[in-house]
């Protein structure tokens, strides 16, 4: 979802076609369910053909993160020609996580005064190149600077494809369809880069878990980008924008920075909005830290021949069983919401499912652990749905997409300081019973900490402008 967010928030702040889009979230629905309620428009969407190249693009580039992040992962986290670090595990999760945060805010810049299939095609050919590379330095063992450098600047400009996707997007969907389509296309872009994390967890179970596989899986990504960038070829050098009144009202680096910080403003003055970011962030801070957890646990503690598998294959199961956590509570949250209270269902998912699954960790099974895993996907996601929301329904238009800038930028900041501090205080075994005490204590502090700061506010009031 971090992805999804992000990628709506940077067409937000970027064209007016997305601020028309946002204007069709005024009944307060989330994107999930508007989708669900939308296949109508899906199908339609999907006898477009320049929607379906649009969005094989998107597929093609996504499952190529997915197999070049996964190898990213082995090689530096269980390669046993490698020696991983605390310092290891933290700087692949800064790299990984840290572009998609400062970037996203900033390259509307060059997706408002320039052609967009050429700057998509273009990225996703270096993209290519600079995948290969990396490939390269992983074939022969090379994790210094000039690897962490190659690799975070290829997923930046995975960011920036990603980016221009979500500003091309209204031009191949027609206005009214904007919820669904967006929807739609960033759910199953997340989907398809699972799939592709989990066909190079597979290849490296056939090929070999060293430098030499991941090499060569995180070369076979370079198949995935080439085809989107040649699907961005197939289009009009204008047909997915910028048309001539974006390009002169487009703004500078100054400008962005500016607004960045008006929105921040603006969301500290609403309270429920303020509060429900500084408690997801609060949740993104500990899953920073279980992370670290979960990785020494399936790394060191679990047997290599049980019935649960162990090293980057348990991480595997336990990202799809943390989905599948994320899932239901995306499926169940909207009723549970209107029948208790968007603010009642944001602590009791802390109380009941991030607490809980805290407090799962401290049994030091792999059963209890994938448990574990699960009911904090349940928690974060349940809190997800609420806050985005709130926001919708209590931050005025013209403010909302910088803050979802701002809550991007904040939840992978506060999930990379959290692994920071796991990785340089945890035991490589991650067992420390006050570690999870205190997860399962910051919880609890969170949801009462909400809950008094949001009291007193209606969460169906109009936005306000300030």
């Amino acid at each position: 979802m971090t992805d999804e967010v992000s990628e709506q928030a940077t067409a937000g702040t970027r064209t007016d076609r997305r601020a028309d889009s946002e204007r069709l979230h005024d009944h307060h629905d989330h994107p999930h369910l508007a989708a669900m309620r939308g296949s109508h428009a899906i199908k339609m969407l999907l006898r477009s053909k320049d929607f379906r190249r649009l969005y094989a693009a998107r597929l093609s580039g996504q499952w190529a993160d997915g197999v070049f992040q996964a190898s990213l992962a082995g090689t530096v986290l269980f390669n046993p020609q490698q020696a991983a670090t605390p310092a290891d595990l933290a700087a692949s999760f800064a790299v990984v996580l840290l572009p998609y945060s400062f970037v996203g805010p900033f390259v509307g810049v060059l997706l408002d005064r320039y052609s967009r299939r050429r700057l998509m095609a273009w990225s996703n050919l270096l993209r290519a190149v600079l995948g290969l590379i990396v490939a390269a330095l992983i074939w022969v063992g090379y994790q210094g600077v000039g690897f962490y450098a190659l690799a975070l600047l290829a997923l930046s400009l995975s960011r920036f494809f990603l980016s221009g996707l979500s500003a091309a997007l209204p031009h191949v969907a027609p206005r009214p369809t904007l919820v669904s389509a967006n929807a739609f296309t960033t759910t199953s872009g997340t989907i398809i880069s699972l799939i592709g994390g989990g066909c190079a967890i597979g290849l490296s179970n056939l090929i070999s878990q060293s430098s030499h596989g991941y090499g060569a899986i995180a070369a076979m990504s370079a198949i995935g980008t080439l085809l989107a960038a040649w699907l961005m070829s197939r289009f009009g050098v204008m047909a997915l924008g910028p048309d001539h009144t974006q390009r002169e009202s487009a703004s500078g680096i100054g400008d962005i920075a500016r607004g960045m910080w008006a929105g921040a403003k603006h969301l500290v003055r609403h309270g429920e909005a303020f509060g429900v970011l500084l408690c997801i962030a609060a949740h993104r801070f500990i899953f920073g830290g279980m992370m670290v957890a979960l990785i020494n646990f399936f790394k060191n503690d679990v047997p290599h021949h049980g019935p649960i598998p162990s090293g980057i294959s348990g991480i595997g199961l336990a990202a799809a069983t943390g989905g599948a956590g994320a899932l239901l509570a995306a499926t169940v949250t909207p009723a549970i919401s209107r029948a208790i209270g968007k603010n009642a269902w944001i602590s009791v998912s802390y109380v009941a499912f991030g607490a809980t699954g805290s407090l799962l960790f401290l049994l030091a099974d792999a059963r209890a652990v994938l448990a574990a895993v699960f009911f904090l996907g349940f928690a974060g996601q349940g809190v997800k749905v609420c806050g985005d929301t709130i926001v919708q329904e209590t931050i005025a238009e013209s403010f909302r997409g910088r803050t979802f800038a701002v809550y991007d930028t904040s939840f992978n900041v506060c999930f990379v300081a959290g692994v920071i501090l796991a990785a340089f205080t945890l035991p490589d075994d991650a067992q420390w019973p006050a570690f999870y005490l205190t997860c399962a204590g910051l919880y609890l502090v969170a949801a009462a900490s909400y809950r008094l700061l949001a009291r007193h506010h209606d969460h169906s009031s109009a936005p306000r402008n300030d």
